[in-house]
């Protein structure tokens, strides 16, 4: 669900975002959904939750 929202806010989604949502435990994807509420960009959406 978070690639499909990613897609249709920021478009294709290139090769290293793709791995690195497939790479992510449930507690990142949880972070990732909540941000890309606000984010202006899919970097930000998909920076290292801190």
């Amino acid at each position: 669900m978070l690639t499909r929202l990613l897609q249709h806010r920021f478009g294709d989604l290139p090769p290293w975002a793709s791995q690195k949502i497939a790479n992510a435990d449930l507690s990142t994807l949880e972070i990732w959904s909540l941000r890309i509420l606000d984010a202006p960009t899919l970097e930000s959406v998909l920076a290292d939750p801190s």
